[in-house]
């Protein structure tokens, strides 16, 4: 869809936006990687909650052995195993934001993120990408939809994966995830400098990225 062949894009915004499903199309879309920077705190969380909460979380990153492969999908390989379907548990998701406030944990994998993304040719997307891992991105994005559609759009992935959530639960979490991300005192979620916004509510994911599309190639002249 472009003749630049290198261009990091970055997309952020709040749980059930729709961020990883546009991202998905975007990448493929372009040619590009996909980089799921929510997936990593997920892995990273998993393992943790796998190992008995330890203690010492600069330890435990050190023996920890998690590899991340980028392609249409984020897979997670934890001691070599594909831990990818079990990283979207509510506990989980929790964890990972509680994660993405600890200065250690974020700088182990900003810095992991920063390395895969640096050539370019890729679309990552969690909720720092464009404000803290490539805050000079050529084009970011900032997308986001009203708390209903979120929380459902959230209630039908989980559902679909045969995990049992009540849909008041899951608008529960997703506002108390709200809450810690927006007001966590690492890299809380903001919307980035220069980012494109585009509310997602009402619309599908393949308008979503036809506006993306879009507006790169208007960026990209």
């Amino acid at each position: 869809m472009t003749e630049d062949n290198d261009l990091i894009v970055t997309i952020d915004g709040p749980s059930g936006a729709g961020k990883s499903t546009v991202a998905k199309i975007l990448a493929r879309a372009l040619k590009y990687a996909y980089l799921d920077t929510g997936a990593m705190y997920r892995g990273v969380a998993y393992a943790y909650m796998k190992e008995g909460e330890p203690a010492d979380i600069g330890r435990f990153l050190k023996n920890l052995v998690i590899d991340f492969t980028f392609g249409t999908d984020t897979k997670v390989f934890l001691d070599g195993e594909d831990i990818s379907g079990y990283i979207r548990d509510p506990e989980v998701s929790l964890w990972a934001s509680s994660f993405s406030q600890n200065r250690v944990v974020r700088e182990y994998l900003t810095g992991k993120q920063r390395d895969i993304g640096r050539k370019g040719g890729i679309v990552l997307e969690g909720r720092d990408t464009g404000s803290i891992v490539f805050p000079d991105a050529e084009i970011k994005f900032y997308i986001d939809a009203n708390p209903e559609e979120r929380a459902k759009r959230r209630h039908l992935e989980l559902s679909s994966k045969g995990m049992d959530a009540e849909r008041a639960t899951v608008e529960k979490e997703m506002a108390a995830r709200d809450k810690n991300d927006s007001e966590r005192a690492i890299a809380p979620l903001v919307i980035p400098k220069d980012a494109i916004r585009v509310d997602t509510t009402g619309i599908d994911a393949q308008q979503v990225v036809d506006i993306m599309v879009r507006r790169i190639s208007e960026r990209s002249r």
